[in-house]
């Protein structure tokens, strides 16, 4: 479709000329195109006029500040221009602080603001630092306009982008792996506004593409267009750039293409010296080989490899060795490295010794490729052989064999052995036999189960690399199969080095790709992956091992480390079986060069970290099936498992959705006939019963009981509805780190909410007016924007601390506590005329109280103390590194021993604290939470604790605040434990709340959350998460209940059609016959003086005599007739009575009734 805009100020005219420049370079190209082929008919012409760039700069010149445009335009410029600065074939760009001395490209205004299609396309190289800063390689839009910009970066995995509100909003295309430094790429965006989409390619090739309904015109204030600087406050970017073009049309992917490779050969000299450094930079294979394989390493895969004869030595490494006795045989191998067309190769002349192995032991090491797995399920076929070898089976125990497919000779599970005969295809009549051990399960107690990582898409769908290059987890579900997690990672890596004492590196971040899971023999799993720097780039080890981990249950795991093979041609798609017939453990691998190989170890775990290698042989060891067409979306690679049908349904109760099922019955209720049934008579709650097996407790509404008639007996129904609060999403526009508080003084209770303050996600400065804000209302809900509750600023910009410094913005992630019985706020002020977070330090100000110790208005901020910094014993700073001190929360163990936690180095730290002196830490800050992985990299903070069945449950976030944050939970037992200890807490491999969608609606980077409790004491999560709710950008603040699922996980993320199925309950109400005497006492006046009259009915089915006690006398043998009723009465002989009780027996059973006070004055 054609996208049209309306005419803005400043945009030209419907057909009115695009701009002077473009004009002037179309007209000049027509002429220099006539004069070149003589007059070009008009169709021609236009094509080749449109075809133009609308802008071209070649950066060849070696003096200067101005950048000519080669078609005519207008001129770029370089700011802080230095003639040092160029190269003869390129611009130097120095980075350094944004408004700082660094060169930058400033180009002409407005170039795309008519256009609704764009090709941008750069030739250039990248500093080691950009792999790492966030940076902007070009931007078009405004100076400081942080809403509207498109863009380019080469951060970790370089990607582009465009967005009209602010990063919460942008459509990104992300390529898979970040870029090498100092090495040349073309980097070309295209936004194809007739398609719809957004490409990013590298070197010509399609790297990305995502959907975007943006166009160029849509940023409609283009005056600060720049190569190298960014509207954000992020440094200048740092590099080289030898060729910049931009076009107003969507060019063709072989137009890139070649762009591509004439951009190349600007820099042909440099390209080709690095593609002989990556040939002079291979380990040279050996002269001779006495083996079947030959290591051809291939830098990364940027080294391929050609044979002169492939039966001798193939191009994947494969060696024929000749025969016992044979002559030697040779083979010439050649290395070739290309970069972008440009070619450097070396040749290596190797002798292929003949075997000295006899045919039985050859066949013994080929049968080495032969496995079966542990599991197996009835009706499963064994593992075909690999190529070259021939598998027979020939015999079963404990289990039947039907040609190649294993029975069970029964309805239950059985432990059986299976036998193959094994023989090599060359020499068949030469074999060895295996006998495996094997579990064979019935197909209705087993289940299939899929590892496998993603192909990386975007942060806005929670699929950025650093999410899918993990492991994820799929259970087979009718013809297909059923992500768990929401197709979300389950296992990732950790971080190839502990935090370093300054803070984290992204250098240390750590995915993987190509999972592979496989049974342990003792029971529980075995994970082997490639593991890979994050965004998806080679971090060296993919070149020689793989990395190694164990799980009990695939629900938590034990990462063990990497496993050393004997391999230097890289390790790709690893997997891993137990082979019971020997007892070792096989790992199989692909080399770069295409060689399928294996290794054999008697003891995974402890073979990691071990010093000897061992040596590998040729091909794959059967036993392991990759997983394909699998319709899973944004499937990558992975393999499949058979597995125990209760290990799977572990695995979908704690990554499944869970739902509600029913509700436990409620019992009967039994009223006699004339009976009044009352409200307190009935349950005011019920238990809600979940497809999980877990259960909950709601309260309910008034019953109805319209339909019951207590006067006539009967069996009726009586309904209610379950009471639940229902909150509005978003609960706060621009509140984020919430803080909802339960706040009981006497025997009031309302609710109070603070906040950061996060106006366009401005949390520093906000716009030059910072302050903190709080609510208070009688009910949680109140609190919502919604319901226009009370707000005061308890700080604002420009107030002083206890110290008398002045406070000039930030006031982040307030939380309310109560500290030695005062309401107390957590959170961190900054300083400076220019507040600088940096200059933040964790501080706490308490609510005052009057001299009998009665809270005072906590909505006054007069009532609240001068914030203090929370300092160490000796009141130095709490992070001694860097200064900065954020995120605290206060919580006691059930020792009742105090402690804080809060965030410093992006890391989460505890100590131990004096409720009386809360201004001073009594212990050591130790940290216990750093970010590990990459989804909780770079920071993990805003620790936040709730206890429940002694347990201390503390939620954290993690990644960078913006589209990927994320909850983690690490746990700890509440009493008896040192805290302090990090080995007393147990941190979760995955996020528990991420990204994702809720209520039909995506929520981007859900965390900073806290626990709190609503009016009917069910426990709930606050927290923030990106919107653009209302055309704003800064993050809003959102209340979920929490449920705990059967093994005693926190549930955030569910539905409210998950929560509860049917908002109606209902229970039997009996009315049954009345039996006995009934009574009733009234009193009355006569001549002044009370008269109490007491009248009795009698139920049965026989006359009776009944006795009457009441204060005012007793009367026996009071005649009734059955089913009759009469009144007796007794003089009070007083005008005023108190209220007394009159008991009757009749018939063996005594009834009472109550009458009141009453006077008759």
């Amino acid at each position: 479709m054609t996208n049209t805009h309306p005419l803005r100020h400043g945009s030209p005219a419907a057909g009115a000329p695009r701009r002077r420049g473009a004009l002037l370079r179309r007209a000049a190209l027509g002429a220099t195109c006539a004069l070149a082929a003589g007059l070009l008919p008009i169709s021609q012409a236009v094509a080749a006029e449109s075809d133009a760039p609308l802008a071209e700069y070649d950066f060849t010149q070696t003096t200067g500040a101005t950048i000519a445009d080669t078609g005519g335009g207008a001129e770029a410029t370089v700011q802080n221009a230095d003639d040092a600065q160029w190269t003869g074939t390129s611009l130097e760009l120095t980075g350094g602080a944004k408004n700082g001395d660094g060169n930058w490209v400033r180009l002409p205004d407005d170039l795309l603001a008519s256009a609704d299609s764009a090709t941008i396309t750069t030739e250039v190289k990248i500093d080691e630092a950009m792999k790492d800063a966030y940076n902007f390689l070009w931007t078009f839009g405004a100076d400081g306009d942080t809403d509207n910009y498109f863009f380019a970066s080469v951060k970790d995995a370089p990607r582009t982008a465009i967005t009209t509100s602010s990063n919460g909003g942008e459509r990104s295309a992300s390529a898979g792996e970040g870029l090498q430094a100092d090495r040349w790429y073309s980097l070309t965006t295209v936004l194809d506004g007739d398609a719809g989409t957004l490409s990013f390619y590298i070197d010509g090739e399609l790297a990305a593409r995502t959907e975007s309904d943006l166009v160029p015109s849509s940023i409609e204030d283009q005056s600060m267009s720049t190569i190298g600087r960014s509207p954000w406050p992020d440094p200048l970017f740092a590099g080289e750039v030898s060729a910049f073009r931009v076009y107003d049309r969507a060019l063709s992917d072989d137009e890139i293409a070649a762009a591509s490779s004439d951009d190349a050969e600007r820099n042909h000299d440099e390209i080709l010296a690095q593609a002989q450094d990556l040939v002079d930079g291979l380990d040279a294979p050996p002269e001779s080989v006495d083996g079947d394989y030959v290591a051809l390493p291939t830098a990364g895969g940027q080294v391929t490899w050609s044979s002169s004869d492939e039966s001798v030595i193939s191009a994947d490494g494969r060696v024929t060795q000749p025969e016992q006795g044979a002559d030697p045989a040779s083979a010439t191998l050649t290395a070739t490295a290309t970069i972008r067309g440009i070619s450097a190769s070396a040749d290596f002349d190797v002798e292929v010794l003949p075997s000295n192995a006899t045919a039985e032991e050859r066949v013994a090491q080929a049968a080495e490729q032969y496995a079966v797995p542990r599991v197996l399920a009835d009706g499963a076929a064994l593992p075909d052989a690999p190529e070259g070898l021939i598998a027979t089976p020939v015999e079963a125990t404990g289990a039947a064999l039907d040609g190649g497919t294993v029975h069970l000779p029964g309805d239950e599970a059985v432990d059986a052995t299976v036998t193959v005969e094994i023989s090599r295809d060359t020499a068949p009549d030469v074999t060895t036999a295996k006998t495996y051990d094997i579990t064979v399960l019935p197909a209705d107690d087993a289940a299939q189960l899929v590892a496998y990582h993603r192909t990386p898409t975007s942060e806005q769908e929670a699929n950025n690399a650093d999410i899918a290059y993990s492991m994820h987890l799929a259970l087979a579900a009718g013809d297909g199969w059923a992500p768990l997690n929401e197709n979300y990672g389950i296992f990732f890596p950790k971080t190839s080095a502990p935090l370093p004492a300054n803070g984290p590196s992204s250098a240390l971040i750590r995915s993987l790709k190509d999972p592979a899971v496989f049974a342990l023999p003792d029971g529980g799993y075995g994970i082997v992956a490639t593991r890979i720097a994050r965004g998806g780039g080679s971090d060296g080890t993919q070149a020689d091992s793989v990395l190694v981990a164990t799980s009990d249950d695939l629900r938590s795991y034990d990462e063990i480390g990497l496993l050393a093979l004997d391999e230097a041609g890289g390790v790709n798609r690893p997997t891993a079986v137990y082979d019971s017939a020997d007892d070792v453990y096989r790992v199989s691998w692909t080399t770069d060069s295409g060689a399928d190989r294996h290794q054999s170890f008697d003891d995974l775990v402890a073979a990691v970290g071990a010093d000897e290698r061992g040596e590998s042989a040729s091909g794959r060891v059967t036993g392991t099936a990759f997983a394909t067409d699998t319709g899973i979306a944004d499937y990558a690679s992975g393999v499949e498992l058979t597995l125990p049908k209760t290990a799977a349904e572990g695995l979908q109760q704690r990554f499944g959705r869970i739902s509600n099922t029913g509700y436990t019955a409620l019992d009967d209720v039994s009223v006699d006939a004339g009976t009044e049934l009352s409200q307190s008579d009935l349950p005011a709650a019920v238990e809600l019963d979940y497809s999980d097996g877990s259960t909950r407790e709601l309260p309910l509404n008034d019953w109805d009981l319209s339909g019951v008639d207590t006067a006539t007996p009967g069996t009726y129904e009586a309904s209610a509805t379950v009471e639940r609060a229902e909150y509005p999403t978003p609960f706060a526009d621009e509140r984020a780190d919430p803080s909802a508080y339960k706040y009981v003084t006497g025997d009031e209770t309302r609710y109070l909410m603070i906040a950061t303050n996060d106006p366009n996600l401005d949390n520093v400065n906000q716009g030059g007016s910072a302050f903190m804000p709080l609510r208070s209302a009688d009910t949680l809900a109140g609190l919502a924007d919604a319901a226009d509750p009370t707000e005061v600023h308890l700080l604002d910009r420009g107030d002083a601390d206890a110290d008398g410094n002045t406070m000039t913005g930030c006031f982040w992630a307030p939380e309310l506590h109560e500290i030695d019985g005062r309401l107390s706020i957590l959170f961190m002020p900054c300083y400076g005329d220019s507040p600088d977070y940096m200059s933040g330090r964790a501080s706490i100000m308490q609510l005052e109280q009057d001299e009998n110790g009665v809270d005072l208005d906590p909505m006054d901020p007069d009532n609240w103390s001068a914030p203090e910094h929370v300092t160490r014993a000796d009141g130095s700073d709490l992070n001694a590194v860097s200064g900065i001190s954020l995120d605290m929360t206060y919580f006691t163990d059930s020792d009742g021993q105090a402690y804080y936690a809060w965030q410093q180095v992006c890391a989460t730290w505890i100590a131990t604290v004096d409720p009386n002196d809360p201004t001073r830490i009594t212990s050591d800050p130790t940290m216990i939470i750093a970010p590990e992985y990459a989804w909780d990299n770079v920071c993990a903070e805003g620790p936040n604790v709730h206890a429940r069945d002694g347990k201390l449950l503390m939620i954290y976030s993690g990644s960078s605040v913006g589209n990927t944050y994320t909850t983690g939970l690490a746990t700890a037992d509440a009493s008896g434990t040192d805290l302090t200890d990090p080995a007393s807490w147990q941190k979760l491999n995955y996020p528990v709340q991420k990204s994702g969608q809720y209520d039909g609606e995506w929520q981007l980077g859900t965390g900073h959350g806290m626990w709190s409790e609503d009016e009917d004491g069910n426990l709930i999560y606050v927290f923030h998460a990106r919107t653009d709710h209302g055309g704003l950008t800064g993050r809003d603040m959102f209340v979920r209940r929490v449920h705990f699922d059967a093994e005693g996980m926190p549930v955030m993320d569910m539905e409210r059609e998950e929560e509860l199925a049917d908002e109606t309950v209902t229970l039997a109400v009996e009315v049954t016959a009345a039996t006995g005497v009934g009574i009733e006492a009234t009193t009355r006046c006569a001549a002044g003086r009370n008269v109490l009259a007491v009248t009795l009915t009698y139920h049965g089915d026989d006359d009776v005599e009944a006795s009457v006690t009441t204060p005012f006398g007793d009367r026996s043998d009071v005649a009734i007739g059955a089913g009759e009723s009469m009144t007796t009465t007794f003089s009070a002989r007083q005008a005023e009575v108190g209220a007394g009780e009159v008991s009757v027996t009749a018939a063996g059973e005594t009834a009472t009734a109550q009458y009141p006070a009453a006077s008759c004055r």
